[in-house]
């Protein structure tokens, strides 16, 4: 075979595409995100570490792919909470696992689960995002290949540049989108889109679907019962419609607003303590009848750090 035909040949077959499980983004690990209870109690008991650099290691390990036999949780956060509802104002954490160790696909979910892990990271939700965030844009990506629109299950769309857009269509389909005033467009449950730049926007739609636009005067917008969406910027704004759903905002001077049973977080500028401080709330049923804030009702904070209907 000539060089011509050798070309040829590599051009025809498909290349390889990493598995998101598989993923390892600069140390070799690949970051599996999960929660527990405040006191790092998870499902039938297991106790799983507080200390970073502690190992967990599952009592019952089966490498098949059923639930149950392992540690479960969501590759790089992509098919958040499939398999499990997600409790935003739990504990949540990030193990480092050795791809070896992980079986995915759990009864054909994208969640997966591990035999052992490190924890790397511990605390809430959105930092939980933060931590893994440039590893899963990179395996977006990587698995895109250029891509800029994707359909499909479990399909991936990447655009880079000013005013770009990426729109990726399909369970478990996840967009990425990077420049000033980018947007990023995922649809279908479990889904997950990013954005980053200056007046980017991020939007997912489906359940259990998770926004996430990075930049000032972003916005994020998650669409469906226990969804999320995530604004990092000043002056930015997170959206979740559905029940169950969460909005956070970790820039100063923006807004939020969730649906029912759902929980909000902003941030505030604490003049005396001269510092950033983030201020949570819970969604009642609707109306506010009962004491909590009203379901998709957009909130700011005042001066005084309180929520107010904007």
């Amino acid at each position: 075979m000539n060089k011509k035909e050798k070309e040829k040949a590599s051009q025809s077959q498909p290349s390889v595409k990493t598995p998101v499980h598989q993923w390892t983004h600069k140390d070799g690990e690949a970051l599996i995100l999960r929660f527990s209870d405040k006191r790092g109690k998870a499902y039938r008991g297991v106790q799983h570490p507080l200390e970073i650099g502690a190992t967990v290691t599952a009592p019952d390990w089966n490498p098949e792919p059923v639930c149950g036999g392992g540690i479960h949780g969501w590759p790089w956060g992509i098919g958040l909470g499939s398999g499990k509802d997600p409790d935003w104002s739990a504990l949540w954490q990030v193990y480092g696992v050795n791809p070896a160790c992980i079986t995915a696909n759990i009864e054909d979910e994208p969640k997966c689960k591990f035999r052992e892990g490190v924890l790397r990271f511990s605390g809430t939700w959105h930092e939980a995002m933060l931590f893994i965030l440039e590893g899963q844009k990179a395996w977006v990506e990587h698995f895109a290949e250029g891509k800029s629109n994707a359909t499909g299950n479990r399909s991936a769309a990447n655009a880079t540049g000013d005013s770009s857009a990426a729109n990726a269509t399909g369970y478990s389909s996840a967009a990425n989108a990077t420049g000033d005033s980018s947007a990023a467009n995922a649809t279908g449950d479990s889904s997950a889109a990013n954005a980053t730049g200056y007046r980017s926007a991020a939007n997912a739609t489906g359940y259990r679907s998770a926004a996430n636009a990075t930049g000032y005067s972003s916005a994020a917008n998650a669409t469906g019962n226990s969804s999320a969406a995530n604004a990092t910027g000043d002056s930015s704004a997170a959206n979740a419609t559905g029940k169950a759903t969460a909005a956070f905002v970790t820039g100063c001077n923006s807004k939020a607003r969730a649906g029912e049973y759902g929980c909000i977080a902003l941030a505030w500028w604490n003049s005396d303590a001269d510092r950033a401080e983030m201020r949570c709330a819970e969604i009642g049923n609707g109306d506010g009848s009962d004491g909590k804030l009203k379901a998709n009702t957009w909130y700011e904070l005042n001066e005084q750090g309180q929520f107010v209907e904007v």
